[in-house]
């Protein structure tokens, strides 16, 4: 059985990043000698791009969009994004895409939060069914965690309002104190978030108790922790080596 046609091709994209560049020529806005100069070739050889003369490589076509500040969304159409949206959602039994929240959760770093330009991870969808708002971060420096969780480098959150609201000692919490990222056990009690594993003699290098006072316990506690473990771009992460996997009646 043959391919289906594509709605829109690569070549299509590329006639299309051409035909901008010629309007903007026709229109007295560009040269065709400052661009070739802004792109780092040849006047001849970029007369011979703009003429169709010569073909119009990935490559060239990466330095002439990034010349005009634009990414290769910006050639397609509403319709086109409309469409390819619309796949992907019909296509979320077999993948679903995580944002990596920009920077490092550790007390040393600020809160990541999430905004504007992000990475994104593949998952299948069953390893995150029941997580509303899920996100990957990276793990900053953290002795007590990395006691806890030994080699943990990554974490998927649950960014959802109801995951943080909802307190209970047997999860772990990404919490945001003193500007930086804490991830740890809660109890809540009263108006108070007590922090727990603070057992031992040595002074505990983080919160151990928050006042809520007018605040909402969701203005802390920044994230729900659904797995800790290694970087997940280079496996299923939440099928090889890792902790706090949920149990299934928490899933249903």
């Amino acid at each position: 059985m043959p391919w289906p046609s594509a709605s829109i091709a690569i070549g299509d994209l590329c006639n299309r990043l051409i035909q901008n560049l010629r309007l903007r020529v026709s229109s007295g806005s560009l040269t065709v000698r400052r661009l070739a100069k802004e792109v780092g070739v040849s006047q001849p050889h970029m007369q011979n791009i703009m003429s169709g003369k010569r073909a119009l490589t990935i490559g060239m076509a990466d330095r002439l969009l990034q010349y005009q500040q634009l990414s290769v969304l910006d050639l397609a159409n509403a319709s086109e994004l409309g469409e390819s949206l619309g796949r992907a959602a019909s296509d979320a039994v077999t993948m679903r895409y995580v944002p990596v929240l920009p920077g490092r959760l550790g007390p040393s770093d600020p809160f990541p939060e999430l905004r504007g330009e992000t990475r994104w991870r593949s998952l299948p969808p069953r390893a995150c069914a029941h997580v509303l708002r899920p996100a990957f971060v990276e793990l900053g420096s953290d002795m007590d965690l990395a006691r806890e969780f030994p080699g943990a480098a990554f974490a998927l959150l649950d960014l959802a309002t109801d995951a943080r609201r909802r307190i209970s000692k047997q999860r772990w919490y990404a919490i945001r104190w003193s500007g930086g990222g804490w991830i740890r056990r809660l109890r809540l009690e009263h108006e108070s978030l007590i922090v727990l594993g603070q057992g031992g003699l040595r002074p505990f290098p983080g919160p151990a108790r928050i006042e809520l006072g007018k605040t909402v316990v969701e203005e802390h506690v920044r994230a729900l922790v659904i797995w800790i473990g290694q970087d997940p771009k280079f496996e299923n992460p939440l099928r090889r080596s890792g902790y706090l996997m949920p149990p299934p009646a928490e899933a249903s």
